[in-house]
């Protein structure tokens, strides 16, 4: 399973008859976060849709993406956060940062023949179970110090998408502050 956040600054569909394709909509994508789950015995994409047709993804995902192993039953086997796989997910023109992936009518996939797990065996972190009763803490009187050009430079690494997500938010609450306060 692969999941990457899709950008659409970073980020293309196109067909062989159209060109580029869906100007708000695009093929498995939800809330921002491209998904595909992909046997790799059979090299199929196994939730695509037949109305999607052939399609061509380009994504430079710039180490965001976080790719899983799953077992028959669909349970992660062990999980790789950020750089991708080049050893599962085919490097192009020598660039490590980009997923590319031909997707034909029948969701057959471009993909090595005997695929390289090993990126997964050296750096990967290993699943034992998913607790799905974890109860997340509040981070909201968390203190953390940092100077302004620190900041900055963290939030110009993180991916537009979050950056103008932070933005907006940041905007909304400095609104309702000022709502307060007349």
């Amino acid at each position: 399973m692969i999941y990457f956040p899709y950008n659409e600054e970073m980020c293309s569909y196109t067909d062989t008859w159209m060109g580029e394709l869906y100007e708000n909509e695009y093929p498995l994508v939800s809330k921002g976060v491209w998904s595909g789950i992909i046997n790799l015995k059979t090299h199929k994409l196994l939730n695509s849709k037949p109305e999607y047709g052939s399609l061509y993804l380009q994504a430079k995902v710039c180490d965001s993406g976080t790719y899983f192993l799953l077992d028959k039953d669909k349970k992660t086997i062990c999980k790789i956060a950020d750089y991708v796989p080049n050893g599962l997910i085919p490097e192009v023109d020598g660039c490590g940062d980009y997923i590319r992936l031909r997707i034909n009518e029948d969701d057959m996939i471009n993909w090595f023949e005997e695929p390289d797990f090993s990126d997964f065996m050296e750096d990967s972190e290993v699943v034992e179970k998913i607790d799905v009763h974890i109860k997340e803490e509040s981070i909201l009187y968390t203190k953390v110090e940092f100077t302004y050009n620190q900041l900055m430079a963290k939030l110009f690494r993180l991916p537009k998408f979050i950056q103008m997500e932070i933005g907006k938010a940041l905007i909304a609450n400095a609104s309702e502050e000022f709502e307060k306060e007349e």
